[in-house]
């Protein structure tokens, strides 16, 4: 009970209550009958419920079939899984699949503030620039547009794991190597949650390794290093490999449609559009600014850098903000960068990065700024009164206390007011239940997105595939087909009188993982057909003229899926444990 009353009396305990407070202020357009889908909502709520229907059918989650008109549809092969994972955790609790991703935002908010928190708080060993940067971290115009316009849930989740991997990282190379697991589950966590975001990341974490790289050359501290990235690559192959392995087995539209030299340098922005939310002659239907928050705590910068740069890695903080900030305009020949690079597909998606730095840069320059302030008050007093004094701790903290209660009241209501005029539509499971419909002129469905994981084949191949009805096609040869039914995605059909040199295209779009099996009409014992892609871009299998009997077809994953999955699972488990054991040991030394 004492111990639980120190908690409760502790500022971190205070700091934690504040955060929860403005994650709920954040979520204030959450808390009505409606949700607005914005840009990708839809999507991602359809996701949720397909998901959640296969599993309830006992079937693999990674292809869902009912979507793309019963032709199954790839999202969790090729999409990270984490906002999938806890929007179906929530949609199984709720059964309202829109109440899950209301939860899931809230969520982004909450969690991607306590981990700014923690993160400053290590670098600078202030609560309060810890709560303040986490404030301008939850409440930056981006987030809102993230949240509430573009409902990117992907990137919402990589809010939460930026601040875990470079506090990680921060701690190993700062004298704490056995705080590497923040960095192995952060790292998790990423790449788990957003390609791009991670990409981002890596290239920020590359950078500060290499400024600390002489401290390498401690042989242990190198082993922790490679052991713990070694744990993260284990860890996320069961997502990423397979991903590779679906990519290499034919071409599918995301690599066509994701960015071209042009459309990347398109979306670089106008250096004003990070300040002001409307600039003329600009495109304005999405806003880009910075925020005054950050603005005002980056004014503030010269005022206090003297001792802001006695802050480890500040500087660090501060110049990885400004280059973030040029690199999201046309000042960067984006046409020009190398591949990996453009795969951000729009320069505009750093200001994940920016606001990223420059809340933890403004957190700390805020609480200097009041620390400033109250020095020189009572300078001024002393050389008016021509006393020594020192400033009052009490008056101090209660300076301090309304000046950032006044940083937040502000940041929260100028935070809100990007969604003045926002429709909210009220729907729940049924509206996702429904039968899908593409528009075909834009190649868009609610259920499918912009057809991005069809395989190009089908995609060039429009009219045969958007006028193909659910059943199998014989492609060449001769077969008589019966008693066909296709069921929660498992097809199945008897075949007989089958010719040589006999193909069958299957009602599914292709994807490596389909499983056909063939069971004789006169024995029990089934046979694996090898499926390959049709000139169509389906399913296809070939036949022989002795095949008499039953064939089902169904989606199983892959060899290389299920065996990257084992892989892991059975080293995360494995890492717990061993952190778990190595927690129990340093208690008993201590």
């Amino acid at each position: 009970m004492k111990r639980l009353k120190e908690i409760l009396k502790s500022k971190t305990f205070l700091c934690y209550l504040f955060i929860i407070i403005v994650a709920l202020v954040m979520s204030i357009p959450l808390f009505q009958a409606g949700i607005h889908t914005g840009h990708d909502g839809d999507f991602h709520i359809s996701r949720t419920i397909g998901t959640m229907e296969e599993i309830e059918h006992g079937n693999s989650p990674l292809v869902i079939s009912r979507f793309s008109r019963n032709l199954g549809f790839a999202w969790n092969l090729f999409y990270p899984p984490v906002s999938t994972i806890i929007n179906v955790f929530f949609g199984f609790l709720t059964n309202n699949v829109v109440l899950a991703m209301k939860i899931f935002i809230f969520i982004t908010f909450l969690f991607s503030g306590i981990t700014m928190y923690q993160l400053v708080k290590t670098i600078s060993k202030s609560n309060l620039a810890a709560l303040l940067a986490a404030i301008l971290y939850m409440t930056a115009p981006y987030r809102m547009l993230n949240a509430y316009t573009r409902l990117a849930v992907g990137e919402m989740a990589s809010f939460i794991f930026i601040p875990i991997v470079l506090r990680g990282i921060y701690l190993f190379f700062n004298g704490k190597p056995n705080k590497s697991y923040l960095y192995v589950w952060g790292a998790i966590g990423l790449v788990l949650s957003h390609n791009i975001s991670t990409m981002l990341t890596f290239i920020v974490g590359v950078v500060y390794v290499l400024m600390n790289i002489k401290k390498l050359k401690d042989k242990q501290l190198l082993k922790t290093f490679l052991i713990s990235s070694g744990i993260i690559v284990l860890s996320v192959i069961f997502f990423e490999l397979p991903l590779l392995e679906q990519m290499s087995a034919t071409k599918y539209e995301v690599s066509r449609k994701m960015y071209t030299d042009a459309s990347v340098m398109n979306s670089a922005l106008n250096p004003l559009k990070l300040i002001f939310k409307d600039v003329p002659g600009c495109d304005n239907s999405m806003y880009f600014c910075i925020g005054i928050p950050l603005l005002i705590g980056l004014i503030l910068t010269p005022f206090v850098y003297k001792q802001a740069k006695q802050i480890k890695n500040y500087r660090f903080f501060l110049i990885a903000g400004f280059v973030s900030a040029i690199m999201s305009t046309f000042i960067v020949p984006w046409f020009a960068m190398p591949d990996p690079l453009q795969m951000i597909q729009f320069p505009w998606r750093m200001l994940e990065m920016i606001i990223f730095f420059f809340s933890v840069v403004c957190g700390i320059n805020f609480v200097l700024f009041m620390n400033m302030v109250i020095d020189k008050v009572y300078d001024f007093r002393a050389k008016k009164s021509k006393t020594v004094t020192q400033p009052s701790n009490k008056t101090s903290a209660i300076f301090k206390y309304c000046s950032s209660a006044l940083i937040t009241i502000l940041s929260c209501i100028y935070a809100l007011s990007f969604l003045k005029g926002t429709d909210y539509k009220v729907i729940d499971n049924s509206y996702y239940e429904e039968p899908e419909v593409i528009d075909y002129s834009w190649q868009v469905s609610r259920y499918s997105s912009y057809l991005e994981y069809w395989p190009q084949k089908a995609i060039n191949n429009w009219d045969y595939s958007v006028n193909r009805d659910d059943k199998v096609a014989i492609l060449s040869g001769s077969a008589d087909i019966q008693n066909e039914s296709k069921v929660n995605g498992i097809l199945d059909f008897d075949i007989s009188n089958v010719s040589d040199n006999t193909s069958l295209e299957l009602p599914y779009l292709f994807y490596k993982g389909y499983q056909v099996t063939y069971t004789p009409s006169d024995s029990s014992e089934a046979k694996k057909l090898d499926v390959t892609e049709s000139e169509n871009g389906f399913v296809q299998v070939n036949i022989d003229s002795s095949m008499n009997g039953h064939i089902q077809v169904a989606y199983h994953a892959t060899t290389l899926y299920k065996i990257c999955f084992v892989i892991s699972m059975a080293t995360m488990i494995a890492y717990i444990i061993y952190l778990i054991i190595r927690k129990v040991r340093t208690k008993k030394l201590s």
